[in-house]
């Protein structure tokens, strides 16, 4: 019996360790949430390049189901949007990072025209 627990609390450790390294080796200027990006690698940890067309297409951001989970991760300046991303606040085109701009819902939003294809 303590054989099959030994083994199975292996295979658990492994399988964990296995998962971890599932993330993507990160950018050494990887950039924060609301940041321009064409892949994942180029976001900070606990962000992903996101590749939903019409909402934060080519930006990084994470899922989310509500603004407290966005503002833990980073920082009072976020909010959870309607399609469960996180999104970085603005009161101005100043706030956002380059290459995006403040939209009149408050958030930094990539512009359309420069939307990938």
């Amino acid at each position: 019996m303590g054989r099959w627990l030994l083994l199975c609390f292996s295979v658990l450790v492994l399988a964990a360790v296995g998962f971890a390294s599932n993330e993507p080796a990160r950018a050494p200027d990887a950039r924060d949430l609301g940041g321009l990006c064409e892949e994942t690698r180029e976001c900070r940890s606990g962000s992903r390049c996101v590749d939903q067309t019409g909402v934060m297409e080519g930006q990084c951001s994470a899922t989310c189901s509500e603004s407290l989970s966005c503002q833990s991760a980073f920082g009072g300046k976020s909010l959870c949007l309607g399609a469960d991303l996180c999104a970085r606040t603005c009161a101005d085109s100043g706030d956002c990072p380059a290459g995006t701009e403040c939209n009149a819902y408050g958030w930094c939003e990539r512009p359309r025209s420069r939307h990938f294809d």
